[in-house]
């Protein structure tokens, strides 16, 4: 081959290669990092909400048991900040106020409402399917008036009230019969006043024959874990009668003094046997109802020992008995109240 001709091929072959590695250049594929590829995030719309805590006794704190609204509020179709249904409501037709919840919230029940200057401070319950209580997300909380128009509201998940007090008074039996209780119904009183929210404003009173407050003095209040410090003076021994319906009355009478806005009083008895000083029982039970529903308030008794309940029918809102293990039995009442009373959530209403 001549040299011209083998100049030729080798510039051929020269210009071939180089066309071939700008066609490649072309189509090359580039690889991003590891760390630069995005991920799948799933998202639970549910993931803030906290469990309070379940109840081993349901007690009803709410104020009122409005239906006539339900069926609109069901067709209404309300929605959540965050544009999902709700799944359960509370409405409160004096009140003008309809409160929805989502999630896993089931059942909603409004304990109170008190006024705070041009708002207002609602204290609610959220509860679970099985009565577990709940602290929803802000976003799965929303407030309407009676007319579904919606109203601005401030909401934190367990967080104190900064208006609304809760009264409660503990009337104990110290009659004769409860020689053999005492001590378990202290130890329960102490545990349970301490577990209240700071909120909460107690009240010991003690009847036999005759009605005597204990701490503190009439006319006073005390938060309750520091009435509980009370019991660390003995006790009367227990001895006489019971004046039972003369200390609900004293109970609903007198709540726990309050120098702002507060939620019904709550009453809880601890005794072991029916009246035995009111000359017509049946009739003081019905005036004593008439009271309560004027005064408004929740009472509840646990029976110690010789339960009665049909004695209370009408005015009690819950009656306890407490069987053979009276102890684990007062236990467990006091322990669910406190779940139930420490469960409460604030909604501050017209106010951002």
């Amino acid at each position: 081959m001549s040299l011209k001709r083998r100049m030729h091929t080798f510039v051929f072959m020269a210009l071939l290669a180089l066309a071939a590695a700008a066609h490649a250049q072309r189509f090359t594929i580039t690889t991003p990092d590891a760390e630069l590829r995005g991920t799948v995030a799933v998202s639970d719309p549910d993931r803030l909400i906290r469990t309070l805590g379940k109840p081993e006794i349901q007690f009803d704190l709410a104020t009122s048991h409005d239906t006539l609204l339900d069926l609109r509020i069901r067709r209404a179709g309300l929605k959540l900040p965050n544009g999902r249904m709700a799944s359960a409501f509370a409405s409160h037709a004096e009140a003008n106020l309809v409160i929805v919840a989502g999630g896993p919230v089931a059942h909603i029940a409004i304990a109170g409402i008190t006024p705070e200057g041009s708002a207002r401070e609602a204290l609610v319950l959220f509860k679970a399917s099985d009565g577990t209580l709940l602290a929803p997300a802000a976003d799965e909380v929303a407030v309407f008036d009676t007319a579904f128009n919606r109203l601005p509201f401030t909401y934190s998940p367990a967080a104190i009230p900064k208006h609304t007090l809760l009264p409660v008074t503990l009337l104990l039996d110290l009659s004769g019969s409860m020689t053999g209780h005492m001590k378990d119904v202290v130890s329960a009183a102490q545990s349970f006043m301490a577990s209240l929210p700071l909120y909460a404003r107690c009240r010991i009173v003690l009847f036999n024959d005759q009605v005597q407050a204990f701490w503190p003095a009439p006319g006073q209040a005390s938060v309750c874990a520091a009435a509980g410090f009370a019991f660390w003076n003995p006790l009367p021994e227990p001895s006489g009668g019971t004046a039972l319906l003369a200390a609900i009355e004293e109970g609903i009478r007198n709540p726990p003094e309050v120098s702002g806005p507060h939620m019904q009083s709550i009453t809880l008895v601890v005794t072991d046997g029916v009246d035995t000083g009111a000359l017509d029982p049946a009739r003081e039970v019905r005036r004593l109802a008439a009271l309560k529903a004027a005064q408004g308030g929740k009472l509840f008794v646990f029976w110690a020992g010789v339960a009665d309940p049909l004695h209370l029918n009408g005015l009690a809102d819950l009656q306890i008995e407490g069987g053979v293990d009276v102890k684990t039995e007062l236990e467990r009442f006091f322990r669910s109240l406190g779940v139930s009373l420490s469960g409460l959530q604030s909604v501050r209403i017209g106010a951002r």
